[in-house]
């Protein structure tokens, strides 16, 4: 699965920088990473990553390995061929849209945003039309649907180029290879998720060498995230 180009938290080259759009973006966000780290002057963390950070923290916990010192994934959105049955059929458009034309894909999800700002409701009928029943509840929270809608609105403050770059690097071949994960790996997954599917956790856990898989009956992508303590045990043991 590794390319040939590397993830490194060092400044390289020109020469020796990554070639690909995706693997540029990977480096990038590794670089971006260890910058932070060394500006608040910590040595190591314990690393989080939901649903499509998930694959942005297992880059610094491969590339970082005297950075990070274990590894939290809740519902990892994998690569883009790996398989999508139990995922909802928007989800699915919305990741193939994501794979083949990414620009549009953030300007798209962009509109989306527009709508959130002046038609919340509206939005998050539209949001969670094909959410399970338990996410739909938890999302009906007033705390939950605030942060849900700041987050997302957040996400587009400077416009849509920087999620459509994101969204490039998720659906592109990765170049880092999960096997070299050494840091202790937990990973929390609900079976009734149609955001990002059970098979998908069971693939990262498979992949990364002594990875703990926790599956959460009856949790869906968000729901799980209403209750974290068993989760938050985990990174902080």
């Amino acid at each position: 699965m590794r390319s040939d180009c590397a993830l490194s938290p060092r400044i390289a080259p020109a020469s020796a920088a990554p070639t690909s759009v995706a693997c540029r973006g990977w480096w990038t966000r590794v670089a971006e990473a260890t910058l932070v780290l060394d500006a608040l002057d910590v040595g190591s963390v314990a690393l989080l990553g939901v649903s499509g950070g998930g694959a942005f923290a297992a880059a610094c916990a491969c590339e970082l390995p005297d950075r990070v010192r274990s590894l939290l994934l809740i519902a990892p959105l994998g690569l883009a061929a790996w398989p999508t049955r139990g995922m909802a059929a928007g989800q699915r458009a919305a990741l193939q849209i994501a794979r083949h034309v990414p620009a549009f894909g953030g300007w798209f999800l962009g509109r989306l945003a527009t709508l959130a700002r002046r038609e919340p409701g509206l939005f998050l009928r539209l949001a969670t039309s094909e959410m399970p029943a338990g996410d739909r509840r938890a999302l009906a929270q007033p705390a939950a649907r605030a942060a849900f809608l700041t987050n997302y609105l957040r996400a587009f403050h400077r416009g849509s180029w920087g999620v459509g770059q994101d969204l490039r690097v998720l659906t592109r071949p990765w170049g880092f290879d999960l096997e070299s994960i050494g840091v202790p790996t937990s990973i929390h997954q609900g079976d009734a998720d149609t955001t990002v599917p059970l098979q998908h956790a069971r693939r990262f856990a498979a992949v990364i060498p002594g990875a703990r898989l926790h599956v959460h009956p009856g949790q869906g992508h968000f729901s799980i995230v209403t209750a974290p303590e068993q989760m938050l045990a985990t990174l902080a043991a």
